[in-house]
């Protein structure tokens, strides 16, 4: 019965960690989870595009109300690295325990005031195993989009909405982003810059969400020689699901073959983004000393 019990809570909490990760739900089948991929990276280019309108038609807006031109026309020199980093870590833990007792006779101890004490006895032997996995899979997908090409999709209002799901199908506030950092390039005096050119090098923005879920199964017996999983967790399994999106904006030049691409300063920001942020995750994985 126990066997069958952990063989539940193993599963129910995402599967084995001696076996590769899976990203689906015990509901889900590969293809749907497929499709909730597709959902996911059409969703964020849905929430980009739909920043890049907001901030322009604030720039042409605001060249109506405070004449007598466009100050934020350097966004259509702009565009977008998006990294998005999907990951999965199961964790089980297995520790029995098991200790055997020898009842000894009492001992006396005798005073001379106040009456004599009495103290039990026993002999003790304590036995314990602990085995434990860990296994992770990641999944990093990267893409990238000018301003331009952005403003030249046709998105079907009806599918593109704000919110359609938790975490990263969430709204991404991208959108709040950007107009604060417009907004702040119109302030005068707040930031250095030239007529016609960005007053920023480069824009990142970053959303994070981590997700835990975990149990155990502790049986434990108490017998007059002999006691077993008296402390601690007899089994226990987790599972963490990270959903990581890092976007980096900067300006972009055409290359040799006409297409547009990312500056270098643009694309080593992003490099840059991409490896503090694997750092940072190393970090918090990394087992206590």
């Amino acid at each position: 019965m126990w066997i069958g019990l952990l063989a539940v809570l193993g599963a129910g909490l995402g599967g084995c960690a001696t076996m590769t990760p899976d990203f689906r739900s015990n509901s889900q089948t590969a293809p749907e989870q497929w499709l909730s991929q597709q959902h996911l990276i059409f969703h964020i280019q849905c929430q980009l595009a739909n920043a890049v309108a907001k901030a322009e038609k604030f720039d042409q807006d605001n060249a109506v109300n405070v004449p007598p031109e466009r100050r934020a026309a350097w966004l259509g020199q702009w565009g977008a690295k998006v990294s998005l980093v999907l990951s999965v870590n199961n964790k089980n833990n297995f520790s029995p325990s098991l200790s055997a007792t020898t009842p000894l006779e009492n001992a006396v101890t005798v005073f001379t005031k106040n009456g004599n004490v009495t103290t039990g006895q026993n002999r003790s032997l304590g036995l314990g195993f602990s085995w434990s996995a860990d296994a992770t899979r990641t999944e990093t997908i990267g893409f990238y989009y000018s301003f331009e090409d952005l403003k030249k999709l046709t998105l079907d209002p009806t599918k593109c909405k704000p919110n359609t799901g938790p975490y990263l199908a969430s709204d991404l506030k991208i959108d709040d982003f950007l107009m604060k950092g417009l907004d702040m390039s119109f302030q005068p005096d707040a930031l250095l810059r030239k007529d016609g050119e960005s007053p920023y090098t480069t824009f990142t923005y970053q959303v994070k969400f981590i997700v835990t879920t975990g149990g155990n199964l502790t049986p434990a017996w108490k017998l007059v020689e002999l006691s077993a999983n008296q402390s601690g967790n007899l089994f226990a399994a987790s599972q963490i699901k990270t959903d990581e999106l890092t976007i980096t904006m900067g300006k972009v030049v055409t290359d040799d073959k006409g297409n547009k691409v990312p500056r270098k300063d643009f694309d080593d920001q992003h490099f840059a983004n991409l490896v503090g942020q694997a750092v940072a995750n190393a970090l918090q994985t990394r087992p206590p000393l």
